[in-house]
């Protein structure tokens, strides 16, 4: 596309209800070119629209000045513009069914050229052991040089976020709002995300909540992006399910963890693995999948402390020595909430003051 047809289409597709239908429908009645010269009332008479998305479009005064604000929005929340085939949009989604033509981004963009990429997705609700399991499981698959991708939500994905990041790796976290709306839950590992050199990708433009529907919309993405997709735990009308109903709409390589069939949170990786996903017990199974070779480990080094905010320094000196647990390190400062010493002790373990131990503890690094 040329720079002004490119314009044009961050210009449409920046209308909320918008999307590829209407998007597609006006490139096949109007040349992209000449979208700046008509009037909105013309386009939209052109364009695929619902209602809403017509009153919305119609709104605006112009498209130029559409274009103006979202770029304008873009600017003061530091968020940038990929298009299919950019090498910022991952390359994996280009030429997929239902992929957007562009994704708004933070952070570097899919500009690393990994080995291959894994998305690893579960339940906002895991079993400690298992959000343990999933941190263990992502460090492995970056120091074997794939990208982690994954969803940003509590539980598994943001699991596999700190795994990744744990190990200096890459990963990308895929969100379901605009990235200037992102809610609370997901911004406790999309802050140190970015932080740390990854990138968050949306479809949505500025301005777009989350919403349930979105979330479903938004799992194809995250699928999309992968070599190989591995679902952890989760029900069996968890969002992990639509991510694998995806993936296999999407050719991808289906992976599921096996686990004990009376535990709560088995059961997708269970029908997962009757209807012929391949069972997934470490990161060797992830490269057969790809058809990749095992690479020789790395010896084995002490991490440096990275720095840490004078807050999360003042949590620190507070926790108990030995291993203690969530309830314990919040006892230890009572002049904090819950949610400020959660939000230290993962600032603390991605700049490796603090390690994890299995049933979601912890333990300070002297």
């Amino acid at each position: 596309m040329t720079e002004l047809e490119r314009r044009a289409v961050l210009a449409m597709w920046s209308f909320q209800g918008v999307g590829a239908v209407g998007l597609s429908s006006l490139e096949t009645l109007v040349p992209k070119a000449e979208w700046f010269r008509l009037p909105l009332r013309e386009l939209v008479a052109l364009a695929d629209l619902k209602s809403d998305a017509r009153e919305i479009v119609l709104a605006c005064g112009s498209l130029e000045a559409q274009l103006a604000s979202v770029e304008a929005t873009m600017k003061d929340t530091d968020q940038r513009v990929c298009f299919a085939g950019d090498r910022e949009y991952p390359s994996r989604l280009v030429g997929v069914r239902g992929g957007p033509p562009l994704l708004f981004y933070s952070g570097p963009g899919a500009i690393v050229q990994p080995r291959a990429r894994v998305a690893i997705v579960g339940t906002r609700h895991p079993a400690p052991d298992w959000a343990g399991w999933t941190v263990g499981f992502a460090r492995a698959c970056v120091e074997q040089g794939l990208v982690v991708a994954s969803g940003a939500a509590e539980g598994i994905d943001t699991a596999a976020h700190r795994g990744a990041l744990m190990a200096r790796g890459v990963t990308w976290a895929f969100v379901a709002s605009g990235l200037d709306e992102i809610d609370a839950a997901p911004l406790k590992i999309v802050t140190p995300l970015l932080k740390a050199g990854g990138t968050v990708f949306s479809e949505y433009p500025p301005g777009v909540r989350a919403k349930e529907g979105l979330f479903v919309q938004r799992n194809r993405l995250i699928s999309g992006s992968a070599d190989v997709v591995v679902v952890v735990r989760g029900k069996e009308d968890s969002g992990a399910r639509h991510t694998a109903e995806a993936a296999r709409k999407q050719q991808r390589p289906l992976l599921a963890v096996p686990g004990n069939p009376l535990e709560l949170g088995s059961e997708v990786c269970r029908t997962l693995l009757r209807s012929g996903a391949r069972p997934c017990f470490d990161v060797g199974d992830v490269l057969s999948a790809a058809g990749l070779v095992e690479m020789a480990a790395a010896p084995e080094q002490v991490e440096e402390k990275g720095p840490v905010s004078d807050e999360s320094r003042a949590v620190f000196e507070a926790l108990p020595r030995g291993i203690f647990d969530m309830e314990l390190a919040v006892a230890a400062v009572p002049e904090k909430s819950s949610g400020a010493v959660a939000a230290a002790l993962m600032e603390l373990e991605l700049a490796s003051w603090v390690v994890t131990r299995s049933g979601r503890r912890y333990e300070k690094r002297e």
